[in-house]
């Protein structure tokens, strides 16, 4: 007897049929619909061109295939936000390093707003503390602390929140071809006291290659697990904003992200 092929929906499907009194077709729909997937980022630009800007929403807008999500925790995540480009930097390892971890120097750091089409200041305050519930304030981190690899703590408040949120930063990996970092929400992130984002549910991945001739590779990977208030292309559009706007603070510049609307 000959046996009919079966599709991958097909088989998602059956899954979660036998696994439906144990929550699994959640976790099966869930991971039918995952945004993450295994297609490799773009080369970088050349340094003197605008960084490629690619974002995917679960629901919306999907910038070409399913990215490879590597460094994120989750890939439960309704909105993803990619930055790939290359920029001149004197700077060594060892003093990106120093750069990475003097947080405090965020404070002030502009952005482009698409709902008040203006730039605007985004950070109002940004300093490292010892905790993230005393949030005692303390120097920034040293280049030795992030190579510890344990996560280290500072808080922020931006223009939309006038409270100040607590966020882990952590080096993944480090070595003389590549930097890995990252960034994740300690605490909810809130607007007008409503939840916008759940606590660990914004994870942000930084990795900054060294290449030829002073200049650095630089790729960022954005993923929020769970959308809160606002439309998701609210979301969308503020998330991409904030993202350049790390890339541009780290590279000296200052993008004009209309055309990535």
């Amino acid at each position: 007897m000959s046996m009919r092929p079966v599709s991958r929906r097909q088989v998602l499907q059956r899954l979660a049929v036998i696994a439906g009194p144990l929550g699994g077709a959640a976790s099966v729909a869930s991971a039918e619909r995952s945004m993450c997937g295994n297609a490799p980022p773009p080369a970088y630009p050349a340094s003197d061109k605008p960084a490629l800007v690619h974002s995917w929403l679960r629901d919306g807008r999907q910038d070409g295939a399913a990215p490879d999500c590597s460094g994120l925790r989750s890939r439960d995540i309704e909105l993803l936000v990619r930055v790939t480009a290359r920029f001149h930097s004197p700077l060594d390892g060892a003093t990106m390093l120093s750069r990475l971890g003097a947080v405090s120097a965020l404070k002030g750091m502009p952005y482009w707003s698409y709902t008040d089409r203006m730039r605007q200041l985004l950070v109002s305050e940004s300093y490292a503390v010892d905790h993230p519930v005393s949030m005692k304030a303390r120097a920034d981190f040293s280049p030795a602390e992030l190579r510890s690899g344990a996560p280290l703590f500072f808080v922020q408040s931006d223009n939309r929140a006038a409270t100040l949120t607590p966020f882990s930063l952590q080096l993944l990996s480090h070595g003389p071809d590549r930097l890995l970092l990252r960034v994740e929400n300690a605490a909810d992130l809130r607007y007008m006291g409503m939840k916008v984002v759940a606590a660990h549910e914004m994870q942000w991945v930084m990795a900054l290659e060294p290449l030829a001739s002073g200049q650095w590779g630089y790729r960022s990977l954005l993923g929020i697990c769970h959308l809160g208030m606002g439309r998701a292309e609210q979301h969308r559009l503020s998330n991409l904003a904030r993202s350049v706007a790390l890339f541009d603070h780290l590279a000296g510049r200052q993008t004009d992200i209309e055309p990535y609307r």
